[in-house]
């Protein structure tokens, strides 16, 4: 009977060291995310200083839309507070779906939404910025979308789609940009 006890002793302790780490894996997998959220926040409002908007797409404000649930909300949201884009107030607008869409100068795609790429991109319109963070989501048709690569986030520019939609992408930017085609 000590000997069970012993082992059961060991078990418990196993048991206890494997939830430690899982909690610890899952802190560290959050900080990462949360990280990365911030990152790309970053990315696209260093975006707003190299790409050129039609100036018939002048509004009060600079507008950025979010269809789907994102982490980044809350850091672009902390950018919004303190910046200005294009020397106008940031302004974020959360869209449940693509019908609710209207105008944006940029309009960010997350992985956590269920309608189709190509419904949100038919609301998106002329003049919006598309940039997604699902791998293929540039040669689907968005202007920008956010990688991994070699454990560094990089992005993928689809140039056919920043110029349809009435864009002009500066050379600093496009220098640091993965190119894709359709």
């Amino acid at each position: 009977m000590f000997k069970v006890v012993i082992i059961k002793g060991y078990r418990l302790k196993g048991f206890l060291f494997f939830v430690v780490m899982c909690s610890f894996c899952a802190t560290l997998k959050a900080q990462t995310n949360e990280r990365e959220a911030d990152l790309k926040a970053a990315f696209i409002y260093n975006f707003t200083k190299y790409i050129e908007w039609d100036s018939s797409y002048n509004e009060n404000n600079f507008v950025i839309g979010i269809i789907g649930s994102s982490s980044i909300t809350k850091s672009l949201a902390e950018i919004a507070k303190t910046n200005l884009a294009k020397n106008k107030k940031i302004v974020i607008k959360i869209f449940n779906r693509p019908e609710d869409i209207s105008y944006c100068h940029i309009l960010f795609i997350s992985q956590k939404n269920s309608f189709s790429l190509q419904s949100i991109l038919d609301k998106a319109g002329k003049g919006t910025l598309t940039i997604g963070e699902e791998p293929g989501f540039a040669k689907q048709g968005t202007a920008f979308n956010f990688i991994i690569a070699n454990d560094k986030l990089k992005f993928e520019v689809n140039l056919s789609k920043v110029y349809s939609a009435g864009l002009k992408a500066g050379s600093q930017l496009l220098k640091l940009a993965v190119i894709v085609d359709e």
